[in-house]
Formats: structure tokens, sequence, C-alpha cells
């Protein structure tokens, strides 16, 4: 702020320290309001003015003032206030339960990548058994042929083996095949 100048018009310089001012009258620095209207007090006694010369404005002002701190406790003014926080809240749980919504949705989109994944992954290494999955049953019919006693586990195995489209598939295969021999081997086969 410009330094106060004692020879030039209080007038003059407390006009140029408020056009100075880059952000408004609220960054007028409280010091230099003070010792300014220090100084202006007394010059406009020593120009005559006297109170009630300015004492519409003054009560203006006053009304202002009265008007301002009167908005403050204003019921009406208090809900309004009220209201745009409601309006605010309801307008957050909204949002908060789109973006559940959203988040359930994803969560659903996000297992069903998962399991095209896992369904992906699981097609491309059982492409590189199917043919020997495949391939189990002629050695079965084989195992059939040789023997006549084979050909109920030929028929029963066949049939599971057609339904085996993955590795999931194959490995009840293997729990199936497993359970048929261990109750095999319990009742005393070999």
């Amino acid at each position: 702020m410009p330094e106060i100048n004692s020879q030039k018009p209080i007038v003059d310089q407390i006009i140029t320290t408020i056009t100075g001012l880059k952000d408004g009258l609220k960054t007028y620095p409280i010091r230099d309001l003070v010792k300014q209207a220090e100084k202006f007090g007394p010059y406009l006694k020593q120009q005559r003015l006297e109170t009630n010369q300015v004492r519409k404005f003054l009560d203006a002002i006053n009304q202002i003032k009265a008007l301002l701190a009167q908005q403050n406790e204003d019921n009406n003014l208090q809900e309004e206030l009220e209201n745009i926080q409601k309006k605010a809240e309801k307008q957050k749980d909204t949002i908060r339960q789109i973006q559940n919504i959203l988040e359930e949705d994803l969560n659903i989109k996000l297992k069903d990548i998962q399991k095209k994944a896992d369904d992906d992954k699981d097609k491309l290494i059982f492409d590189k058994i199917e043919a020997d999955v495949v391939l189990l049953k002629p050695k079965l019919a084989y195992a059939a042929a040789r023997q006549r006693s084979a050909k109920p586990l030929e028929e029963v195995i066949s049939v599971a083996i057609d339904k085996v489209e993955s590795t999931k598939d194959f490995e009840r295969l293997v729990q199936l095949i497993e359970s048929i021999i261990a109750y095999h081997k319990a009742e005393g086969g070999k």
C-alpha cells in the first residue's frame, strides 16, 4: 500500500488507496484504514461537515447493517438454507445409490469377465488334452472287447467321456473313475 503522505490531501490519499485495491474493499489494510480515517475525521470537521448533514446516509447504512444481521437470523432464510442442504443431501444419496448400483453392476461385470477369462483359459488348456480324453473311449472299448466284464464300465465311462468339455469336467471324470476303482477294490477286486 502506498505510504500515507501528509503533504497530499487525505481525500486523495484515501481515493488512491481504495482505487489501488485489486480484490475489492475487503483487502483494504486495516492499519491504513484506521490511519486514514484518523486524519479524515478531523479534515471533515475542518470542512464544517455536521453529522446531521449525512444523517440520511448513515441511517441507510445502519438499515442495511440491520437487514444483513436480520437475514442471518431470518427463519425463512434459514429454512431456505436448510432446504438447499437437504436437497444437496438427497442428491448425494441419489449419487451414492447410483454408485452402489454401478458398483454392483461393475462387480457383476468383473465376475463375468473373470469367469470368461477362466473359461477361456480352461478352453485353451482343455484343447490341449481333448484329443487324449476322446481317445480314452477306443481304449476302453478295446478293454471291453478283450474282457466282457469291462463292458458295463465301458458303457458308463463312454457316456461320461462324451460329457467332458472342460478341464473341470475332466477332473470330475477322474473322480468318477477313481471312485469306481476304489469301490471295486473295496469289494476285493484286483
